[in-house]
């Protein structure tokens, strides 16, 4: 069930007192499927809502469906979101296993989610001309640290393998993601979908 008044904590907490926001939120042990609806889908919704207004308003660049328009723009950045929090997540849960943590999807989940409230906030802002590539960059980075942070909280992976699981997580993520890419960008020269020269 969506909770804007939970949303808010959460993003607010996330922003200015993290480490407190986790140790909370994560006690609470939620699903997965809380945690989207409490979280992630709306804070991406929100995020890209956000960077869209912001970008035509001020004529900005937005690239989550640039040039297709609002709600498909929405469309393809809550997809483009799921699967980078899904796939993020399933490393994430599947190497903390492999490197003496706890392998708990619902945590993963969590976790992830948490982490990246910086990196929704740098989307947020991304649509402002001239700053806001650097503004979503370190939104990123932030989201990155955050991430290497909440692991041990979110699945007890030991601090002496905490670097090897961040790094492997990143790496795994990035290949998996860039994957997903060619396929997608291969179906949609495929189908027409892609650039076409004159």
């Amino acid at each position: 069930m969506l909770n804007p008044q939970k949303t808010i904590e959460l993003t607010t907490g996330g922003l200015t007192n993290p480490q407190a926001t986790w140790e909370s939120y994560l006690g609470e042990n939620p699903g997965w499927q809380r945690t989207a609806m409490e979280l992630t889908v709306p804070l991406a919704v929100t995020a890209v809502i956000i960077g869209w207004l912001l970008s035509v308003i001020l004529g900005g660049y937005f690239y989550y469906g640039y040039g297709y328009g609002p709600v498909l723009s929405l469309i393809l950045a809550l997809v483009g979101a799921a699967i980078s929090v899904i796939v993020l997540s399933l490393v994430v849960n599947l190497f903390a296993g492999m490197f003496g943590g706890e392998s708990n999807f619902d945590r993963a989940f969590t976790g992830v989610s948490l982490a990246i409230i910086p990196g929704w906030a740098g989307i947020a802002v991304s649509g402002i001309p001239f700053i806001g590539a650097l503004l979503q960059l370190a939104g990123t980075i932030v989201g990155l640290v955050f991430l290497y942070k909440i692991i041990p909280l979110a699945l007890k992976v030991p601090d002496n393998k905490r670097v090897l699981h961040f790094i492997a997580t990143i790496i795994t993520v990035i290949v998996i993601q860039l994957i997903i890419g060619l396929v997608l960008g291969a179906g949609a020269v495929a189908t027409g979908g892609g650039m076409q020269l004159q």
